[in-house]
Order: structure tokens, then C-alpha cells, then sequence
């Protein structure tokens, strides 16, 4: 546990996550004895995912709240399969790139297994839209798809905002990197590429040069976001990163 990191602290944030599902307990009791019977054999799994964490929810939680709870994640076995598609068809033979990234996003940037793999699968689905295909594409998805950890540590907003914000690296869209405070104009953007020893004008680039540019660019703008989610992993605020992306992996979100 990270500093000030409490069990009453803890109660309060798995109370907020779970409320909607504690509501329903009673709701749940006149499912049928087969679905009560299945939710039940969910609650094991449950348990495991939370690995260290497990004793501790269940010292919160009473019995019912953890049921009601594994109800909401019988359909997460279907959700990781989906993803696994959409992960083998953007990289193909380089889908076990993703894998060894994705096992490791919890504890380096805060991601769960599922957001890891959609942010990094539509990144290089873009790449490849944008014409960049390959190892660059895929080690180029990846990484971005980390920053989007980092930035919302760094920055203390959601993944998906700094998912957002980042797209703009394939898009184009500036107005959503200015929150932190990257100003991607397209002098901004030209200037960068002569001090980087491009001499080519951004107007004379296909749409593969322009992204690359803007990767390059961006990625230099917000360094020192980088590697913040591991450095500050002990916070109080990274606790409850991680704890809420335990429960969207486990909602399968």
C-alpha cells in the first residue's frame, strides 16, 4: 500500500465502485438457483484477479456485495476474446508485442489488460490507416499507448482523456494537447522538423510523414510525463488508479 493508504480509505473507494451492484443484491436473489449457482463460481475468479487485494475487499465487502459484484463480470471472458481479435487482426504477427505490454500495464502505467490492448490495437489501426505498417507502427502504438498512463498520472486525469489528447498525434486535432501544453501548430510543428535536420516542408509530406512528425513532436513535448505512473506508483492518487482499473478489467470496460 502506498503512503496514506488506509483501509478506510480503501472501503471508501471499492463503496463507490460497487454501489451500483450492493443496490442490486436483492435484485439478484430472485435469479434463478442456475444463475445464482454460476455467479458464485465467478467470485473465485474474482478473488484471484485481485491477487493481493483479495482478503482486504473481502474484509470490506460483505459476502453479497462480492456476489452482486461478480455478477457484473460473467461476460468478461467474451469482452477479452473480442479484444484478442481486434489485437490480432491490427498486428498480426506482432500481436505478442501487445501481449508483453499488456501484462505489465497495471503496475507500469496504471492500465488494465483490456485497456491496454484497445488503446494499443486502435493506435496501430490508425498507423496503418495513416500508411505506416510494420515494426515502426506497432513499437509506435505501443508506446503512445503507455504515454496515455503517464500523461494521466502526470497530469491527474483519466486514461481516456489523455487517450483522446493523444490521438491527435494521427489526426491532426491540436486543440486537446494544449490541457498539456502542447501547442501543435503547424509552425510549431515545421520548426521542429528543421531542428530535427528535416528539410522537407510539412505541405510536401504524405500522411505517414506528417504522423511520424507529429509523434516525434509530441512525444518530445511531453517528456517529462514519462515513466511518471511507475516513479509515483506509492501515491494515494496511483493507488486509486489502480484500483479502478482492477474493477473496469474485472467489469471488462
Amino acid at each position: 500500500m502506498g503512503e496514506g493508504m488506509t483501509l478506510e480509505k480503501l472501503q471508501v473507494i471499492i463503496e463507490a465502485q460497487t454501489k451500483p451492484y450492493r443496490d442490486e443484491v436483492e435484485k439478484l436473489k430472485k435469479q434463478t438457483t442456475t444463475a445464482a449457482n454460476h455467479v458464485e463460481r465467478q467470485t473465485a475468479k474474482m478473488k484471484k484477479s485481485f491477487g493481493g487485494l483479495g482478503k482486504m475487499v473481502a474484509s470490506v465487502l460483505g459476502v453479497g456485495a462480492i456476489v452482486a459484484f461478480a455478477k457484473s463480470c460473467i461476460d468478461l471472458g467474451s469482452d477479452l476474446a473480442e479484444v484478442q481479435n481486434v489485437v490480432d487482426t491490427a498486428f498480426g504477427d506482432m500481436a505478442y508485442m501487445v501481449e508483453n505490454f499488456s501484462k505489465k500495464a497495471i503496475d507500469q502505467f496504471g492500465m488494465s489488460e483490456l485497456t491496454a490492448k484497445r488503446t494499443a490495437s486502435t493506435y496501430m489501426a490508425m498507423s496503418k490507416g495513416m500508411g505506416i505498417a510494420g515494426d515502426k507502427a506497432a513499437k509506435m502504438a505501443i508506446s503512445v499507448a503507455g504515454l496515455t498512463g503517464d500523461v494521466a498520472s502526470f497530469y491527474n486525469v483519466s486514461q481516456s482523456v489523455a487517450d483522446t489528447a493523444l490521438k491527435s498525434i494521427w489526426t491532426g486535432e491540436t486543440e486537446s494537447l494544449k490541457q498539456f501544453g502542447v501547442v501543435m501548430t503547424q509552425t510549431n510543428l515545421q520548426q521542429f522538423a528543421y531542428s530535427k535536420g528535416i528539410q522537407k516542408t510539412i505541405a510536401d509530406m504524405d500522411q505517414a510523414e506528417q504522423t511520424t512528425l507529429r509523434y516525434m513532436y509530441v512525444t518530445e513535448q511531453l517528456s517529462l510525463a514519462q515513466g511518471d505512473f511507475s516513479k509515483t506508483s506509492g501515491s494515494w492518487a496511483n493507488q486509486i488508479r489502480i484500483l479502478q482499473e482492477r474493477w473496469k478489467q474485472l467489469l471488462g470496460i
